[in-house]
C-alpha cells in the first residue's frame, strides 16, 4: 500500500490518502472523500513519512476521462508553487485550461502474424471480421460475436485489447463540444509507399488500405506497424532559406552542443528566427517537440505564417485571444501528440508537448514574460526549470538580452552564441539624438519632420514610437484647476479622443467625456501629457498620408494585429504610430525611418531597471529600420541627451552599456548579484492598513537581509484598495531562508479578511 499527497480541488494545501491496491500514479486525477463529501483531486507526490498519527482514507477511484500529467510536469508545478510562494489552486488554474477531458475507447486488434492465423482455436468469422478492419472497437466486436468468444481470443493472445484516446470533451456552462481525433497521415502518402507495403503485408491488407477513403477515426484503424513506417517518412515542407555562416554555426552549436541552456545574442535583423526554425525542424525530424514563445500577441501573425509555411498542420497556436473552445482544442492536439510544435505567448510554456526537445524564448528580455497576478511566475525561469526536468534544451534569444541573462552567459551558466551581422548583409541603421530643449514643437523636432518628409517622398514607410496610450494622460480645468481623477484609484483619468471617454488605466473605470469640467462646468480644459492619439492628430496636420495607430486599447479585437500587419506590409499605410507594441520583432522591409517622440518616459521611473528598459526599447524599435537592402535611420527625441544611457544607445553598443550597468548592479547588490522580493499589503480600510503594516513589518523583520520600511505604493489606491510595499533584498541563500521564514509567518494572516498580502518573487514591476 502506498500513500499519496493529493491536492483537493479548491483547497490550499495537500492531503494524504492511501492507494490500497497500488493502482494509482502521480499526475492522475482521482476522487477522494473530503469532509464527508466526494471531491476530485490531483496526485502530487508520494507521502513517505513514517509517522501518520491520523486516519488515512483511501483513494476511491480515478476521475473518468481525465488528463494524466507526467511526473516531470507535476514536478514543475510543485517548483512554481514553492519558488513563487503560490498555492496549488493558483498554479494549476494558470497552467491547465479548465473543462478538459479525454474520452477513451477500447479497441481490439490481431497481434499474431498473418501466416499463423490458421489455428483451429480461432473462429473464422471473428478472424475475417477483425482482419477486414485491422482494429475494431470493443462495442462493435461484442455486439457481433459475444463476449465469450472475444475473451477466449484475448486469453490465447490472439487479440490485443488497447485503449485509444479518440475524442476530446470541452465542457462549458451550457455546451458539450466533442472533437474526433484525426490523424495527419493521408491516403496519397500511402499510395506512394505502395511497394513498401506489398513487401511487408498480405495483398488483402494492401487492398483494404488503398481502397478506403480515410475519414474521421478510420485513419486510426491501421496496424501500428504501418503507422510506424509512415512516421519515419513524414516530410515537412522544406523552404529555400539558406543559413549564412554565422547562423549555421549557431545551429550546429546548439544541436550538437553538450550544454542545456543557450543565449543567442544577435543584432536586430540578424536572422535569429531562421536559426530557431532550423533547430525546431531538426528536432521535429527526430520526433522531438518544441515550444516557441514570443512576448506579445502582436508578433504572432508573421510568426504563424512563417511556422505554418514550414510545419503545416503540425503547429499549435496558443495566446490570450483564443476562445476557451479554441484553447481547449489546441491543448488536446498537443496532449495527444497530434501536434508537436507550439507557438505562443507566456502561458504556452505549460503546453503538454510530447517528447519535448527544445524550448525557445524570442526577445527574452521582455517584461511580458512575467505574470502580474498569482502565481507571479516568469516564463523564462519556468522554461529553464522545465528544460531541466524534461531534459530539453532551452534557448533564449535577443538583440538586447536582460542584464541577468547576459551575466549568466558571461559566467558560463548559459552558452553564449553571437550573431553580429544582419541577414543578407543589411546594414545597421544610423542613430541620432535630438535635444528637445531647443525645439519649439513639443511633438516633432524640425529634424524629424524633415526626415519624415524625405522618407515619404521616396515611397518608404515610417514608424513613430510613443510609449503612452490615449490622447492625453490627464485633463485639467483651466479655470478652477480641477483634475479629472478616478474615484477608485489615486491616478488621473487618461483621455481617449477616439472613443470620447475618460479612462483609468489601472482599474478600467470609464466615464463619458463631456468637454466640461465636472466641478465647475467650464469648457476651458487643458490636455497634458501627450499620448499616441494626440501624436496621430498632430502628424496629420503636417502630412496628408495614410496613418495607422497601434496600441493595446484598439488591439483588443482578436484579428486586429493580423489586419494591421498585412495592411502595413502591403503599404496601405505610410506611417505607423504606436506604443512599445510596435518595437517587438515586426519585420517591415519598406520601413527606413524610425522616430521616437519622447524617449524619457521609462528612464524617469523609480526603478533600478529603468536604464536597462530604456536601452532595450530604443534599440529594439531602432531595429525595425532598414531591415533589408534599404538603409535605415533612427531619430530619438529626448530632453536628456547627455544621459549615459542615451550615449550608449547612440553608439548602439550593448557590451558598453552592459559593463556600465553591471557595475552599478554589483555596487548596490541588485540582480544578478542579489535577489529581490516585493511584498504588497493592501486593504479597503486606510487607517487600519496604516497601523497593520507597522506591526506586520516588525513581525517579519529578518536580520540577515535588507528590508525597507512599509512605503505607500507609487499609485497609492487601486480599485478602492490602499496599498503599501515592503522591498526585500539579499543574497540568494539569505532570500531562500527568508522565504521559508515568511511562509510560516503568513499563515497567521490567512483568515484576516481585511488585509490582502501578495508576495512577488523576482518582481519586474516595482510600482
Amino acid at each position: 500500500m502506498r500513500y499519496y499527497k493529493i491536492y483537493v480541488d479548491n483547497t490550499k494545501g495537500l492531503y494524504t490518502y492511501c492507494d490500497v491496491k497500488d493502482e494509482y500514479e502521480i499526475g492522475e486525477r482521482v476522487v477522494v472523500s473530503f469532509r464527508n463529501k466526494k471531491r476530485t483531486g490531483l496526485i502530487i507526490a508520494e507521502d513517505d513519512s513514517s509517522d501518520k498519527n491520523f486516519k488515512v482514507l483511501p483513494i476511491q477511484k480515478r476521475v473518468e476521462n481525465s488528463l494524466k500529467l507526467s511526473p516531470e510536469y507535476i514536478h514543475l508545478l510543485r517548483w512554481i508553487k514553492s519558488y513563487y510562494m503560490s498555492s496549488y489552486d493558483q498554479v494549476i488554474s494558470a497552467a491547465i485550461p479548465t473543462g478538459l477531458s479525454i474520452k477513451y475507447e477500447t479497441f481490439y486488434k490481431i497481434i499474431k502474424p498473418l501466416n499463423i492465423l490458421e489455428d483451429e482455436n480461432i473462429k473464422d468469422d471473428v478472424k475475417d471480421f477483425v482482419l477486414s478492419k485491422l482494429r475494431v472497437t470493443k462495442a462493435t466486436l461484442n455486439k457481433n460475436f459475444g463476449k465469450e468468444i472475444i475473451n477466449e481470443m484475448i486469453d490465447n493472445e490472439i487479440l490485443l485489447k488497447e485503449q485509444q484516446n479518440v475524442r476530446f470533451n470541452f465542457n462549458t456552462q451550457n455546451t458539450d463540444i466533442r472533437y474526433r481525433y484525426i490523424s495527419s497521415y493521408f491516403e496519397d502518402r500511402l499510395k506512394i509507399k505502395n511497394k513498401l507495403f506489398e513487401e511487408k503485408f498480405e495483398n488483402d491488407v494492401i487492398k483494404y488500405l488503398l481502397k478506403n477513403e480515410y475519414t474521421v477515426c478510420e485513419k486510426e484503424y491501421l496496424n501500428n506497424e504501418i503507422i510506424d513506417i509512415y512516421k519515419t517518412d513524414e516530410i515537412i515542407r522544406e523552404k529555400n532559406t539558406l543559413l549564412n555562416e554565422e547562423q549555421e554555426k549557431a545551429r550546429q552549436d546548439i544541436i550538437q552542443g553538450k550544454s542545456d541552456f543557450y543565449l543567442i545574442k544577435g543584432v536586430t535583423g540578424s536572422g535569429k528566427t531562421e536559426v530557431y526554425i532550423s533547430i525546431i525542424k531538426s528536432g521535429f525530424k527526430e520526433g522531438k517537440g518544441s515550444i516557441f514563445l514570443v512576448p506579445e500577441i502582436s508578433l504572432t501573425p508573421q510568426m504563424i505564417d512563417r511556422f505554418k509555411g514550414e510545419f503545416k498542420d503540425n503547429i499549435a497556436i496558443l495566446h490570450s485571444k483564443l476562445t476557451a473552445k479554441e484553447r481547449a482544442e489546441e491543448w488536446y492536439n498537443i496532449y495527444t501528440g497530434n501536434k508537436k510544435i507550439v507557438l505562443g505567448v507566456r502561458s504556452a510554456i505549460f503546453a503538454p508537448v510530447k517528447d519535448l526537445g527544445y524550448i525557445i524564448l524570442d526577445e527574452e528580455h521582455e517584461n511580458t514574460y512575467k505574470q502580474d497576478n498569482n502565481p507571479r511566475y516568469n516564463a523564462k525561469q519556468v522554461a529553464i526549470m522545465r528544460g531541466l526536468f524534461e531534459k530539453a534544451k532551452v534557448i533564449l534569444g535577443s538583440a538586447t538580452p536582460s542584464i541577468e541573462s547576459f551575466y549568466y552567459a558571461k559566467q558560463n551558466m548559459l552558452k553564449l552564441i553571437e550573431l553580429t551581422k544582419r541577414y543578407n548583409n543589411a546594414s545597421i541603421p544610423d542613430i541620432e539624438l535630438v535635444d528637445m530643449k531647443t525645439e519649439d514643437d513639443i511633438y516633432f523636432s524640425k529634424k524629424l519632420l524633415d526626415e519624415i518628409r524625405a522618407t515619404l517622398l521616396k515611397k518608404e514607410q515610417v514608424l513613430l514610437l510613443l510609449n503612452r496610450k490615449g490622447y492625453s494622460t490627464y485633463v485639467q480645468c483651466g479655470d478652477c484647476g480641477h483634475v479629472e481623477e478616478c474615484p477608485h484609484c489615486s491616478i488621473k483619468y487618461s483621455y481617449y479622443a477616439s472613443k470620447g471617454i475618460l479612462k483609468c488605466n489601472y482599474c478600467g473605470e470609464i466615464k463619458e467625456y463631456t468637454g466640461h469640467c465636472s466641478k465647475c462646468g467650464s469648457k476651458n480644459l487643458v490636455h497634458s501629457g501627450k499620448g499616441v492619439e494626440r501624436v496621430e492628430e498632430e502628424i496629420k496636420k503636417y502630412f496628408d498620408v495614410n496613418v495607422i495607430r497601434v496600441d493595446s486599447e484598439i488591439s483588443k479585437d482578436r484579428d486586429f494585429f493580423d489586419r494591421v500587419y498585412y495592411d502595413f506590409l502591403d503599404k496601405k499605410y505610410d506611417i505607423m504610430i504606436g506604443t512599445q507594441l510596435i518595437s517587438k520583432g515586426l519585420h517591415f522591409p519598406n520601413v527606413t525611418l524610425v522616430g521616437v517622440i519622447n524617449a524619457d518616459t521609462i528612464l524617469n521611473f523609480p526603478d533600478f531597471r529603468a536604464g536597462e528598459k530604456t536601452f532595450q526599447l530604443m534599440l529594439q524599435v531602432a531595429g525595425r529600420a532598414g531591415r533589408e537592402q534599404k538603409k535605415g535611420k533612427v531619430l530619438i527625441q529626448t530632453y536628456q541627451p547627455e544621459s549615459v544611457v542615451f550615449q550608449k544607445i547612440l553608439t548602439n553598443n550593448y557590451d558598453e552599456f552592459y559593463n556600465y550597468e553591471i557595475g552599478i548592479r554589483e555596487l548596490l547588490q541588485y540582480p544578478p548579484f542579489g535577489k529581490v522580493i516585493n511584498i504588497g499589503i493592501s486593504s479597503k480600510y486606510e487607517k487600519y492598513l496604516s497601523e497593520f503594516v507597522k506591526d506586520f513589518y516588525e513581525d517579519i523583520k529578518f536580520e540577515e537581509i535588507e528590508m525597507s520600511r512599509p512605503m505607500q505604493s507609487l499609485v497609492y489606491k487601486v480599485k478602492d484598495r490602499f496599498r503599501y510595499n515592503i522591498f526585500v533584498k539579499g543574497t540568494k541563500e539569505k532570500i531562500n531562508k527568508f522565504k521559508k521564514f515568511l511562509k510560516i509567518k503568513l499563515t497567521k494572516y490567512e483568515k484576516n479578511d481585511k488585509i490582502r498580502i501578495v508576495v512577488d518573487v523576482d518582481p519586474i514591476n516595482l510600482i
